[in-house]
């Protein structure tokens, strides 16, 4: 498809982003690119596209960028098909996989595929796993620790007919890509996957060629970029990714190592290299959540690139095209890899473009959408989610289409402006319905408003302006400082209303005595104490090791307080991403904060001690200044009845529809509630007498 030749606002704000680049034989049209990522990838049982990673595709081709990359493929055959991969080593994927390229090829975007096998990474490969000396890529598993997360796959080293065979593999499935249609193929070497595993010493304890030295290590490698480079020719560009750096020292990848490597891997083949960072079980993560700071890794990117003939892309919580812009500006990479902005806007590119930069819709780096729920809570992978796009794997599914029921427009009253609230108002409003929404506070947010006052999670507030812009653009009459009672809901006279009134701290009914016996200890609650910036003093409890819990205790530890979490349950975090988690119990670990688990009850001693009942017997702890109640919560759901007494469609969202169950009081359930129930007012009724 041809675009128009008309500058777009975007390309006159950031002109240094939309240059084109020329990369082996492809030229791209912009520095832009969608990293390689396995969000999104769907297939059927006949391991075929599915028509819903095509709608996936090409929401985000619209926009145009430069490139976009397909994730992780699985290039060494194995018998068995997965739902979330494709696979490159059936000459019988190639159909599908050019009805996919063609759709993409229908904007100015050019396409390719990561070509990849898992190596030693638990839970890759179903039929026991393979790698340079049969060790997991778990780097806590790799150093011998048994608390390690391990799902006991069966791992062996490689012989050297096994090399040679999987030289050949990446090569035979880099020439299925170019017969699919893709305009390049992306080596992926990094993360701990299989090539990765040759390069990090900890994985790496040969003694043959392919062990030892870097000369040794990067063998495989540069075997590899050699094999595709001659298989394909000069008919499809060939890029690579690996790691800038490991994290791991001298048991890992270095810096050093990446520069020395850039120029022999380009005279091996590789037209680009895009740099990436980060194992499993390493203190900084490949998929870096909101305690990493934006941009974490591009300085491994700009450390490469002078050492490299051929182009540099970088990646790393990239999400501000303003970010881009001043990377590809100051020298430190060629192009920039968007992973999760694209996730979270599929339109990201094209308000870029646009120059509607305050309208995108930005990542939180939550994660407990995305990789969580793609890879941690369902057995064999999950459909990619997204904490604030809600349509994310539902792109075929849910089409919504700007005031499309406006013709039938209805009264809608939002009571509530937490996120539910926001969300709800947003959707009804988008679709054309009347809507007004009521919050109590003189800001929106709600319990968004204390979550960023929490160390390292400020950023967890960047979506509070995005929803107050969405609100002011859909024309949603807004009252803050308002209390939504019986008078103001009846004379408005809602068609429908929304009940997105929250949740409040509650203390668990079995400790209600403890409390009245309190004495000299501050009972606070967790809304009140970030809310009101409450003083505690040195030593404190915090009752609930969930998501609150865990966070409050890094909030009072990073006051100087000496923290102890009494969790009911078996696991702390519970709901929390498991990065997020990783991060957190990292920063817990380091400021000392003791975590007791299974804690049945609670009490005084007679000299003022708390006793916690657990399931392996009591433990005492000295007196408390303060206990922090941050467990339970109870849904708000006082204006439910009053609002059924008008007439009106009632519909309870957010933490007042649920707040105690497994999969609630989190962003990512309320606003996908909020959003499902919204987008549904074009087909109800109006239940007005």
């Amino acid at each position: 498809m041809t675009r128009t030749t008309e500058k777009q606002d975007g390309e006159q704000l950031l002109p240094e982003l939309f240059q084109s680049l020329k990369l082996g034989p492809m030229t791209v049209s912009n520095r832009m690119a969608m990293a390689g990522m396995s969000a999104g990838i769907k297939t059927d049982s006949n391991g075929d596209i599915d028509p819903q990673m095509i709608a996936y595709l090409v929401e985000r081709a619209r926009g145009e960028p430069g490139m976009i990359t397909i994730g992780a493929s699985r290039v060494i055959p194995v018998n068995y098909r997965s739902s979330h991969g494709i696979d490159l080593f059936r000459d019988s994927s190639i159909p599908s996989l050019k009805r996919m390229t063609a759709a993409v090829h229908e904007f100015e975007t050019r396409i390719g595929i990561q070509l990849w096998d898992g190596g030693g990474t638990e839970g890759t490969n179903l039929e026991g796993l393979m790698s340079p000396s049969g060790l997991s890529s778990n780097v806590r598993t790799a150093k011998g620790d048994t608390t390690s997360r391990q799902l006991g796959s069966p791992n062996r080293a490689m012989t050297l007919d096994d090399i040679a065979k999987a030289v050949q593999y990446f090569a035979a499935g880099a020439v299925r890509a170019a017969e699919g249609g893709f305009n390049y193929v992306e080596i992926h070497a990094g993360h701990g996957y299989l090539i990765s595993n040759f390069l990090t010493p900890l994985f790496n304890r040969r003694t043959d060629e392919y062990g030892g030295s870097f000369e040794n290590r990067t063998r495989f490698l540069l075997e590899i970029v050699a094999a595709v480079r001659n298989a394909v020719g000069q008919t499809i560009a060939v890029g690579l990714k690996y790691n800038g750096n490991d994290f791991l020292g001298d048991q890992g990848w270095t810096i050093e190592e990446s520069c020395r490597l850039a120029p022999l891997a380009a005279a091996a083949g590789a037209d680009f290299i895009t740099i990436t960072a980060g194992l499993v079980g390493t203190p900084q993560l490949t998929i870096p959540p909101m305690y990493e700071p934006q941009g974490c890794y591009t300085d491994l990117a700009a450390a490469v690139r002078p050492h490299s003939p051929v182009p540099i892309g970088t990646i790393g919580r990239i999400k501000s095209p303003e970010m881009a812009r001043d990377l590809i500006a100051a020298g430190k990479a060629d192009f920039v890899c968007f992973g999760r902005g694209t996730i979270a806007d599929p339109d990201i590119f094209g308000k870029t473009r646009r120059g509607a930069l305050k309208d995108i819709r930005p990542c939180l780096a939550d994660c407990r959408g995305c990789i969580d729920e793609h890879l941690h809570r369902h057995v064999g992978g999950g459909d990619t989610c997204c904490v604030v796009n809600p349509r994310m794997s539902r792109e075929l599914e849910c089409v919504d289409v700007e005031g499309s029921a406006k013709d039938r427009a209805q009264k809608v009253v939002v009571v509530g402006g937490g996120l539910a609230g926001m969300e709800a108002a947003r959707m009804s409003a988008f679709l054309g319905h009347k809507v007004t929404l009521f919050e109590r506070r003189q800001q929106l947010g709600g319990q968004m408003l204390l979550a960023r006052e929490i160390p390292g999670r400020r950023e967890i507030g960047d979506i509070l302006p995005w929803y107050e812009r969405q609100l002011d653009k859909f024309c949603v009459d807004v009252r803050l400082g308002t209390i939504a009672d019986e008078a103001a809901l009846r004379a408005l006279e809602p068609d429908v209303v929304f009940i997105a009134s929250g949740s409040l701290p509650s203390i668990p009914q079995n400790l209600i005595e403890m409390v009245l016996e309190a004495d000299g200890t501050d009972i606070v609650l967790l809304d009140d104490l970030i809310e009101d910036q409450l003083p505690v003093g040195q030593s404190v409890v915090v009752v609930g090791g969930d998501q609150n819990g865990m966070v409050v205790a890094d909030y009072l530890a990073q006051r100087g307080a000496q923290v102890t979490v009494a969790e009911p349950g078996h696991h702390f975090g519970h709901k929390l991403a498991a990065h997020d988690r990783w991060y957190l119990l990292n920063r817990l670990n380091d400021k000392q904060v003791r975590r007791i688990k299974n804690v049945r009850s609670m009490g005084f001693t007679p000299d003022g001690g708390t006793m916690l009942e657990t399931g392996d017997g009591s433990v005492t702890l000295p007196k408390a200044d303060s206990i922090v109640f941050a467990s339970e919560r109870k849904s708000d759901r006082s204006l439910v009845e009053v609002a059924e007494r008008l007439g009106a469609r009632v519909i309870v969202v957010g933490d007042a529809r649920d707040a105690s169950s497994e999969n609630s009081g989190t962003i990512f359930a309320n606003i996908a509630n909020a959003y499902d129930n919204a987008r549904q007012l074009s087909v109800l009724e109006k239940r007005r007498p």
